[in-house]
């Protein structure tokens, strides 16, 4: 198993380590792996995810097309994206969450345009979505691509149809139409030289002992850096630097630019609402 940076850039030749930000990286043999910020890949509009609490379109945080040996749902899902609300103050909307999990809307929602968008949402729901929440409570979704919906053309949000007294951006979350950061191309390389290149969460990759904490790669190592663009909430590629690291970590943080050393195989399947914990711990060790 091979380990991968990312880069963010329009340019093969002048990547940084996150987007927008100043500081370059270099990534020989860097090729295009997907996007970050803007639109969403080719899903359909109506099942653009949206938060549970607001019911607005969630921000689209990433879409990345996975190496070979990381499309551990199956061969056909190559990519995935990842979308974020940051709605853990945010004021619920009456009647969103039920809506969301398939109840059918009553006469007064469905003459209600927005509560009638939200019940489109969940008419239309992704048949590889998992709905996440971290630590603070704030919603996620991850849905994992075909290459047919990963090359096409990407989506707009929903129209932009809002509950009435919906109030000011801190009890609001975030969201597409107000809070998506511009859209950034991401690209792949090759790491090498790892020695924890192919070693399990536990093991002592290249015959040596890990010590997660003192590296940096395990629960209390690392960084923070800003919580802006909802970049915080991808913790799953900023604490997994190497194919070494434990995928069991807090949410959120800002991220670095590393691969995740594996995304998991399956989720658990009761309801539609999992922990970001148990989302991205692997259910089968990769060597």
């Amino acid at each position: 198993m091979k380990a991968y940076e990312l880069g963010f850039g329009e340019s093969a030749d002048k990547l940084t380590i996150r987007p927008g930000k100043p500081i370059e990286t270099d990534l020989p043999g860097a090729r295009v792996a997907g996007w970050c910020g803007g639109r969403a890949p080719g899903i359909g509009t109506a099942a653009w995810p949206r938060s549970p609490v607001t019911g607005l379109p969630m921000t689209h945080v990433i879409t990345l097309e996975l190496p070979e040996d990381y499309r551990r749902k199956g061969e056909d899902l190559v990519a995935l994206s990842f979308f974020h609300a940051d709605d853990h103050v945010a004021d619920d909307i009456e009647g969103v969450a039920e809506l969301l999990e398939g109840t059918a809307p009553t006469a007064e929602q469905a003459a209600d345009p927005f509560l009638a968008a939200v019940a489109a949402t969940a008419a239309a729901r992704h048949p590889q979505q998992r709905d996440l929440e971290d630590l603070i409570g704030g919603a996620h979704a991850l849905l994992w691509l075909t290459a047919e919906e990963f090359a096409a053309p990407r989506i707009d949000p929903p129209a932009d149809i809002r509950p009435a007294g919906l109030g000011d951006r801190y009890s609001r979350g975030q969201n597409a139409w107000d809070d998506s950061a511009p859209e950034t191309t991401v690209w792949l390389g090759e790491r090498t030289g790892d020695p924890n290149t192919g070693g399990g969460p536990d093991g002592d990759a290249a015959g040596q002992p890990g010590d997660r904490a003192a590296s940096g790669h395990g629960p209390g190592g690392g960084s923070a850096v800003g919580q802006d663009l909802g970049w915080q909430t991808l913790d799953v590629i900023r604490r997994h630097r190497s194919t070494a690291t434990r995928p069991r970590m807090p949410m959120p943080h800002a991220p670095r630019r590393s691969l995740p050393r594996a995304f998991p195989a399956s989720l658990p399947t009761t309801g539609h609402r999992h922990t970001a914990e148990s989302a991205f711990r692997p259910s089968i060790p990769v060597r």
